[in-house]
């Protein structure tokens, strides 16, 4: 199985996600071929609690293991290929991370989105990893934080 590591490097809060290969077995394999990613970590305007992290040159994956409704600690690709009236003009791709409960996956103008689930932080986001979540909601007060997304190598 393999594991992600995200953390805040400026501070040191961390968390552990699993890939959830069987599911989604491409989009998997893209984000792996793209890590280490360390970029700021950007509160969503729209969803709610989740914050992303955009992706240089980002390229469509295969939709895979769609949701809307995301859990807490659950990791999502989003991609969209730029092509609508309002919002970005070109590709945006997005690794987003749920830490909290409520969020109803939305683009640009509140539209109604999916994105695809590849990852999962185990334990429940209440107890388990309070000082990660608290840190993805400091992106929402005190703007933008690095974060850190690598695969975990253990010894």
């Amino acid at each position: 199985m393999i594991r992600l590591k995200l953390s805040f490097p400026a501070t040191g809060e961390s968390a552990i996600a699993e890939l959830l290969e069987k599911d989604a077995p491409e989009v998997c394999a893209y984000i792996v071929s793209l890590l280490p990613l360390e970029g700021n970590a950007i509160h969503g305007m729209y969803s709610g609690a989740e914050v992303f992290q955009m992706i240089d040159d980002p390229q469509a994956a295969a939709a895979e293991n769609l949701v809307s409704l995301p859990l807490p600690g659950e990791l999502l690709y989003f991609y969209d290929p730029g092509a609508s009236a309002t919002g970005r003009k070109g590709a945006v791709g997005e690794v987003c991370l749920v830490y909290g409960r409520g969020v109803s996956l939305k683009a640009h103008e509140g539209i109604p989105t999916r994105a695809s689930l590849f990852a999962r932080i185990p334990g429940d986001w209440k107890y388990d990893w309070v000082p990660f979540a608290q840190a993805c909601r400091r992106c929402r007060w005190e703007g933008p934080q690095k974060l850190r997304i690598e695969e975990l190598v253990e010894e």
